[in-house]
């Protein structure tokens, strides 16, 4: 059996030395050890590990969260991040990278062995029964989906210094309960993402997160505004009733904007400020 390959990236040398010694003596193999984040990712490219050991804090202007977010766009490698800060600002801003696990420095083998093990288990599973990314009525990205590439989204968006934007919209037939039939609403569904997806740029995302509610990704921004616009333009189009079945069905709307300039950075936070703004624009859904 071919021994699983790890790639180490630790700016302390003494550091780096003790995790690769560890590393053999679990039985697995060191492609290398990099200490800066172009090493790492040029590493990670000529060596094709099987997992990385990551070091969240590096020397330089590059730090192991974003080398980890290059990583995961470019080659998926599974990471486990190697950290003495444990704040709650450096965590948030980790887990949008979507790690195997993590390692609190100082840490011994047996640590190690447990957090490789597991990575290892994760990595194979998830090959193997792999997870479903389309809500299944509209065809469009589900709502952990939609949170991956709106990540994807605010880190391009910080190196290039623009902004994304999350449109949050609550569509709901405006007619009585009773008048709605059961298969009346989930085709309004249906009939309103046809419509987002035929309105939207070829760079935006549009997902159903659940009935009756859609979210919009606005990536890469050079102001505000253009999100107001985008959601002016959106209103419009949506507020035009829908027909299904030959019958008419005006529509109740609510909105909101989010922008990571203003409301944050990380995605599932902004998609709860999407939604809880909504809630405020219509809390009795007649907004």
């Amino acid at each position: 059996m071919n021994k699983a390959r790890i790639l180490i990236v630790e700016d302390e040398y003494l550091v780096a030395r003790d995790v690769s010694h560890m590393v053999l003596e679990l039985g697995y193999e060191v492609t290398g050890i990099a200490s800066t984040a172009e090493a790492a990712i040029n590493a990670v490219h000529e060596t094709r590990p099987d997992l990385v050991l990551l070091d969240i804090v590096l020397k330089g202007s590059v730090d192991g969260i974003s080398v980890a977010e290059l990583i995961k766009q470019e080659s998926g490698t599974p990471v486990i991040f190697l950290t003495a800060h444990a704040d709650e600002m450096t965590l948030s801003r980790a887990k949008i990278t979507d790690p195997l696990g993590y390692l609190l420095k100082p840490f011994e083998m047996r640590e190690l062995k447990t957090a490789v093990d597991l990575a290892f288990y994760k990595a194979r599973k998830e090959r193997e029964a792999p997870r479903e990314i389309f809500d299944v009525l509209s065809g469009l990205p589900d709502r952990a989906h939609f949170i991956d590439l709106a990540a994807k989204a605010i880190f391009l968006a910080e190196r290039r210094n623009t902004a994304i934007a999350i449109l949050g919209f609550s569509i709901t037939p405006s007619l009585p309960v009773d008048a709605v039939s059961a298969a009346e609403s989930p085709a309004v569904d249906a009939v309103i993402a046809e419509r987002l997806t035929k309105t939207l740029r070829k760079s935006d995302t549009v997902s159903r997160v659940k009935r009756g509610i859609f979210m919009i990704l606005l990536p890469d921004l050079e102001h505000d505004r253009h999100a107001w616009d985008a959601a002016r333009r959106i209103l419009k189009i949506l507020q035009e009733p829908s027909t299904v079945d030959g019958r008419l069905i005006p529509l109740r709307i609510a909105s909101s904007i989010v922008v990571s300039t203003r409301d944050g950075r990380d995605p599932e936070t902004l998609l709860q400020k999407a939604m809880d703004a909504m809630a405020v624009a219509a809390p009795d859904g007649k907004g």
